[in-house]
């Protein structure tokens, strides 16, 4: 079993070791630990984190982790952090830092924060972290480099410092305008030209070390401690994130969108989703008997089968009665009855995805519309992007073949988005991606094919289909 360790600039790519079965992960934030849980990774590890422009990782679900028996590390930044927070609860915090946080001697979260590049320019630190300056400082006076004095009067100066401007070379300049004794400022200078302590590196390779030590040792024991769940905890499981097993994380509605936009094959994904749970749907809705019936007729006029005799000879040829072929009609209404809120049946949908042998291919795709996206500058749901908003969906209903509806919020809530607004920006992004330098809503999409294949032998997607357009008028 691999173990997973998310770590960013405290340690560089040459200086991660690579002898143990081990994947680096990009600094962790909300929603990555559940998605690795899912995988039931031998270890999982925490160096550094993103907080400041993404949700950072959230407390839940590292307790999550824990409670199915995965051991998880902390050490020298984030994870630091997290494991003084969680050690009662069995969270291995190792390291200086740690140990610091633990006690009282250190409280700030910025004695750990760095400013850094991204993932693209491999988190080069772009400042200098408070603890490596305490750490630094400390053994310069160890040496007798410095005196006490200075040293204390330099840790004001930096930590009076905004941490993305934090730099210990601009401090001992300020110490020196301060008025500190030139000749210790200048002996400190060569000192940390030659000898600089970078704890948080020290403390990451040291939880490497325990964790490689550990590797398969370590049984799955009972968590020592009861898990609660609520709505917040399952609604952020089902609109979490997706390992896609080569070191990136998908939302899972970006998984599932890349089928909603193909409706004939999502509500066959959606049937089968729900087919466990038609049973239990409970009393039917006031007007499923009227629904049915519209459906029926729908299907029965999609299929050129109006004329009595002809529809009756297609059922025989099918050994269909036509209460039998009535009832898979009515299941279809009752399952597209059941319309879960906040995105309750992603999980469930994902589920049956991944027991589908397009599964990769679908993940492959949403992986890399994702970082086109980002690269184009296309990744803010708030830009309009370079076509006008009704050109692109005529563009997307014409690429399926099917007629502009007259209700898009209708039509987008009966795929499973949360509303029209949400729809729209899928089918743009869908367009960005198949159009690419095209200026003009023209290019015809990679889905096209597939949404048009016709499987005449699928009689439940008929019927979903049927169901499906009996719900919404076209114009």
């Amino acid at each position: 079993m691999t173990a997973f360790v998310f770590v960013g600039p405290t340690l560089a790519e040459e200086d991660r070791p690579r002898d143990w079965d081990v994947v680096y992960l990009p600094p962790v934030e909300q929603g990555h630990i559940n998605a690795l849980v899912q995988d039931g990774p031998a270890a999982i590890g925490i160096i550094d984190g993103r907080f400041h422009d993404v949700p950072a990782v959230w407390h839940k679900e590292i307790l999550e982790a824990l409670h199915a028996g995965i051991p998880v590390y902390g050490s020298a930044s984030m994870g630091a952090l997290r494991a003084v927070e969680l050690a009662p609860f069995g969270m291995r915090g190792i390291g200086r830092v740690f140990e610091q946080f633990l006690c009282g001697v250190l409280e700030d979260d910025d004695e750990v924060t760095v400013a850094h590049t991204g993932r693209d320019d491999d988190h080069v630190q772009l400042s200098d972290a408070m603890v490596n300056i305490r750490a630094t400082l400390r053994e310069a006076r160890a040496r007798d480099v410095i005196g006490d004095a200075t040293e204390l009067r330099l840790l004001d100066l930096a930590k009076a410092t905004y941490y993305p401007q934090r730099n210990l070379r601009l401090t001992l300049e300020e110490g020196r305008a301060a008025g500190l004794p030139e000749h210790e400022i200048d002996a400190l200078s060569a000192f940390v030209a030659e000898h600089s302590v970078d704890q948080k590196k020290c403390d990451a390779l040291a939880m490497l070390a325990v964790m490689r030590g550990e590797h398969g040792t370590l049984p799955r024991s009972e968590a020592g401690f009861p898990l609660q769940r609520n709505a917040f905890v399952e609604r952020s499981h089902s609109n979490g994130l997706v390992h896609d097993g080569d070191g990136d994380f998908l939302r899972i509605n970006a998984i599932l969108n890349e089928v909603r936009l193909r409706p004939a094959r999502y509500l066959r994904l959606r049937r089968g989703a729900l087919g466990a749970l038609v049973p239990r749907l409970g009393t039917p809705p006031s007007d499923a008997r009227a629904r049915t019936a519209a459906a029926l007729a729908r299907f029965r006029t999609t299929h050129h089968l109006t004329a009595e005799a002809r529809w009756q000879g297609w059922l025989a040829e099918r050994e269909y009665s036509q209460d039998d072929f009535t009832s898979l009609v009515e299941d279809e209404v009752l399952a597209r009855s059941h319309r879960p809120y906040g995105g309750a049946l992603n999980l469930p949908l994902l589920r049956a995805l991944r027991s589908d042998t397009d599964y990769a291919r679908v993940v492959r795709r949403a992986r890399a519309k994702k970082h086109f996206l980002a690269a184009h500058g296309l990744a803010d749901p708030s830009g309009p992007g370079y076509a006008a908003d009704k050109e692109v969906l005529r563009w997307y209903f014409a690429s399926i073949g099917t007629p502009f509806p007259g209700d898009i919020h209708r039509y987008a809530t009966s795929l499973d988005f949360l509303d029209g607004y949400e729809f729209l920006k899928a089918v743009r992004d869908e367009f960005h991606y198949v159009s690419d330098d095209s200026t003009t809503p023209s290019a015809a999409p990679e889905m096209t094919c597939e949404a048009r294949e016709t499987d005449e032998d699928n009689l439940k997607r008929h019927i979903s289909t049927a169901v499906w357009h009996a719900e919404w008028p076209t114009r």
